[in-house]
Formats: C-alpha cells, sequence, structure tokens
C-alpha cells in the first residue's frame, strides 16, 4: 500500500515484548522500564490476528519480529508459527542473541528466514559495560554459529557507534565481520539516552573503515547503505538516520507489544488496535484504521531524539 507521499509501505516491524535480558546504556534505564501487566500486552492470538489484518489491509510481505528481547516472550515460538502460517514473503527476526543458541533451529523451524544479532562492541569488558550484564563476544559468536547452523543466514550483526565508548572498533568489526561470515552494519547513534556528543557520523564512519582500504558506496539495502572496499570485495553496512536519513524511502509501520500501531518511530502516541479489538471491532473496522494510519504516514521523523526504542519496537 502507498502512503500520501508515494512511498510503498510493505514492513512490518511486530515488538512482542518491551522486556529484555540486558540493559543497554543506550536504550533502557539501568534499573529497567516499568511493568506491564500481561493483561495489557498482545496475547499470542491477538498478535496473530492483529498481523494478519495489517498485512492484509497494506500488503505487508515483510515481518520482522523485534522487541525489547522477542526470545524472552513466553509463546514466541507459536507467534512465529502463526505469522508464518500468514505466507508473509520475508519473516525475520532481531536478537542480542543470548538466547538464540538454545532457540535458533526451533526458530527455523516455526518459520524465521534469517536474524540480526546486536552487538556493540569485541571486547568482553566494553560489551558488559554497554549491556549492564555478564556477556562475553563467546556468547555472541555461539550464537552466530547457532545461526548459521539452523539456516538462519545470511546473519547480520548491528553495531551502534558511540563516541569514546566504541568507534576505536571499526575497522576491528569490519575484519571480524570477514572471519566470521556476517554482515556489520554500523548504526548511528539516535542521543535518546546518552549525551550528543556521543554521535557518531555516517562520514566519520567510513573515515575509520577506509584504513582498511579504499571504500565504494554500492546500493541502499532498504534503510541501510551498503559500501565495498575496493581490493577485496567485503562489504559491510551503515544506518544513517541523521547523517542520511531514510525518511523519503521509508516502508515500515510498527505494532507494539501493547497493541498500538505507530506509522512513524518519532511518534510515541499510536492507533491502539488492541482497544479496537478487545471490543469486538471487525476485522474490516480495524482495517479501515490500518489504511489511515498508512496513508497519514509522517513525512519525516527528525532523527528520533528520545524515542523509546524498547517500548515501540526500534
Amino acid at each position: 500500500m502507498r502512503d500520501s507521499k508515494g512511498r510503498d509501505i510493505n514492513y512490518l516491524r511486530l515488538s512482542v515484548t518491551d522486556r529484555c535480558n540486558i540493559r543497554c546504556i543506550y536504550c533502557m534505564p539501568e534499573s529497567g522500564i516499568p511493568l506491564v501487566s500481561h493483561d495489557d500486552i498482545l496475547s499470542v492470538d491477538e498478535t496473530i490476528r492483529l498481523c494478519g489484518i495489517i498485512m492484509k489491509a497494506a500488503d505487508i510481505t515483510k515481518v520482522r519480529i523485534t522487541g525489547g528481547e522477542p526470545l524472552v516472550r513466553k509463546g514466541v515460538l507459536d507467534i512465529v508459527g502463526g505469522i508464518s502460517d500468514l505466507n508473509p514473503c520475508e519473516l525475520v527476526l532481531t536478537t542480542n542473541g543470548l538466547l538464540l543458541r538454545s532457540m535458533a533451529k526451533q526458530l527455523a523451524d516455526a518459520g524465521i528466514e534469517r536474524v540480526n544479532i546486536s552487538l556493540d562492541s569485541l571486547k568482553d569488558d566494553r560489551i558488559s559495560r554497554i549491556s549492564r550484564r555478564d556477556v562475553s563476544l563467546h556468547d555472541i559468536e555461539e550464537a552466530v554459529a547457532a545461526a548459521f547452523d539452523a539456516g538462519l543466514g545470511p546473519v547480520k550483526v548491528n553495531c551502534v557507534v558511540m563516541r569514546d565508548i566504541n568507534d576505536d572498533e571499526i575497522g576491528d568489526f569490519i575484519r571480524w565481520s570477514g572471519e566470521t561470515g556476517v554482515t556489520v552494519r554500523f548504526i548511528e547513534h539516535m542521543p535518546s539516552r546518552l549525551p550528543e556528543d556521543t554521535f557518531v557520523s555516517r562520514d566519520e564512519i567510513i573515515e575509520r573503515a577506509s584504513a582498511r582500504g579504499e571504500i565504494v558506496r554500492q546500493i541502499d539495502d532498504g534503510t541501510a547503505g551498503i559500501y565495498s572496499f575496493g581490493n577485496n570485495g567485503q562489504t559491510f553496512g551503515i544506518i544513517a538516520p541523521f547523517s542520511d536519513p531514510m525518511c523519503n524511502s521509508c516502508s515500515r509501520i510498527r505494532l507494539s507489544a501493547l497493541g498500538t500501531l505507530h506509522s512513524c518511530l518519532a511518534k510515541e502516541e499510536g492507533i491502539s488496535l488492541k482497544e479496537l479489538l478487545r471490543n469486538d471491532a471487525g476485522d474490516e473496522i480495524i482495517s479501515d484504521m490500518v489504511r489511515r494510519a498508512v496513508i497519514n504516514k509522517p513525512d519525516s521523523h527528525g532523527g528520533c531524539v528520545q524515542a523509546k526504542m524498547w517500548k515501540i519496537g526500534g
């Protein structure tokens, strides 16, 4: 379905929980988030039903399961299986990887086709400091291996770049990605919880990466600009919501675990499809609200400053 700006909106990011088993410094408060009653979260059946209505109403072809950390959600495999039965062209998942080793094959069997894994450093002490949990590179490398073994490739690794925290590891990440077979994507930090001077721009990321060879921009892959090294063809991605906003080509809408439909990351308010569903609204009434949200999708988000990524699905 096209919005009022002519953008093809065909991608649903579905948050199945706002809870997480780590507390990344750029995402969540150290003390965690206000706990929401299980009754306020969409049930497995409600999630699948709403996803089906949205897919049909907006002609959605790609669904990404997110959180919080989606793998902490009880019933996540049932949700994946139910959505897989709706036959999206792509069904993918983003995870911090900590539970992936034990669940990769089950996720693949349920219908997940590939995964993105978050990793912000290659140094154990930094990983722990950023995540505020006892997490090691070995944990994530085991998750990567499990994903490949389960056929969930190509595996992408997302790294949020932060000044004086991990911005000196860009070249190391590119080397590591070549060794492990993953594709690394560097993400500009959106200053929601850290000081503004934590921000590292796309051009700075490219400058640091260029120490490994001459860089050529290739194509865009959704929100990421794809770059390659002329000397060996290895690629990496950069997601740059400030330096290279993707709003003009944004294809996304989001459904939160609370059942709220968001047409733009920057707008915390949205349409409560859960309320409609629980008040016995028919599919066509809900479909009409979905189409209105798509039509009225904002031109741009202005950088998503202060966006609660864990709440609306990142």
